[in-house]
């Protein structure tokens, strides 16, 4: 295959996948807390004649000494757009949110550690037990500040949370004191090196300790450490942040940039037949 065809043939495979990078930001536009994810590409279209980046002989090379050809652009990352998302009302207790874009709930299931923007939580009995614990939709523990569930007495009458965190359980009985917990919340510097864990979640690579030792996760006591940058909200859901609008622009205008270069090999393939037929 030609350099032209090739290097139209590698783009288009790469742009497929801004395609489908789009296509899921749009079927989740709906979807509480979610947040955008943008391909960005690097161009590969470099050809060096005399500059050496290492060694004559390097590892893997499969190039001719002194030549470097690559072909088309690729897509360098997939990076996660961590803005603030509009906030619906619900009036409802138990839907919280948060406000401030490098925050995120963190919620643990079967000894994994997850991280979420979607505070639309419920209360789930225990087993053999009058108490209640406070997990997501998908049934993921949320966690209080010393990492264990959020659980209290199964005869609530009120949830109520402050904007630093501290979450308020009200009892029926007369006289039974209120229980005071404490909302563990994770400020995370280098969204973009969450990855999706499926259920609305992220993860991120390697342990917590090394997490907050690199400085990408930090733990935050709100009702300790409270600059403002980072607050909850109670009875609203924080809204996805992808723009319907802006995603069909993309669309459209990656669509087009396919369309070019599927006329670009049609053009090399006609070429290569005028060649074909040319006679010495």
């Amino acid at each position: 295959m030609n350099i032209q065809m090739n290097t139209a043939g590698n783009s288009m495979r790469e742009l497929q996948k801004k395609v489908d990078v789009i296509a899921n930001n749009i079927s989740n536009v709906n979807t509480n807390g979610y947040k955008r994810h943008e391909a960005n590409f690097s161009d590969t279209l470099v050809q060096s004649i005399t500059k050496q980046a290492g060694p004559a002989h390097e590892i893997g090379r499969s190039t001719p000494n002194g030549l470097r050809i690559g072909s088309g652009v690729k897509v360098a990352e997939t990076s996660l757009r961590s803005e603030q998302g509009s906030i619906r009302q619900t009036g409802r207790d138990l839907d919280f949110n948060i406000q401030g874009s490098n925050g995120f709930f963190r919620v643990a299931s079967e000894g994994n550690v997850f991280y979420t923007r979607d505070g639309s939580f419920q209360t789930q009995p225990v087993l053999n037990s009058n108490r209640v614990n406070l997990v997501t939709s998908n049934g993921d523990s949320v966690l209080d500040r010393n990492n264990n569930p959020i659980g209290f007495d199964s005869d609530y009458s009120s949830v109520k949370v402050n904007q630093n965190g501290t979450i308020e359980v009200s009892y029926k009985t007369p006289g039974k004191a209120a229980d005071t917990i404490q909302l563990s919340i994770a400020d995370i510097s280098r969204p973009n090196l969450l990855e999706k864990a499926g259920g609305n979640r992220y993860q991120l690579p390697g342990t917590g300790g090394e997490q907050i030792a690199n400085g990408t996760l930090s733990l935050l006591d709100l009702s300790q450490q409270n600059d403002g940058s980072i607050r909850i909200g109670q009875g609203a859901l924080e809204m996805s942040n992808v723009d319907l609008t802006e995603e069909m622009t993309e669309l459209i205008s990656t669509q087009r940039l396919i369309q070019s270069q599927g006329r670009a090999i049609s053009f090399a393939d006609d070429m290569m037949g005028l060649v074909n037929t040319i006679r010495g």
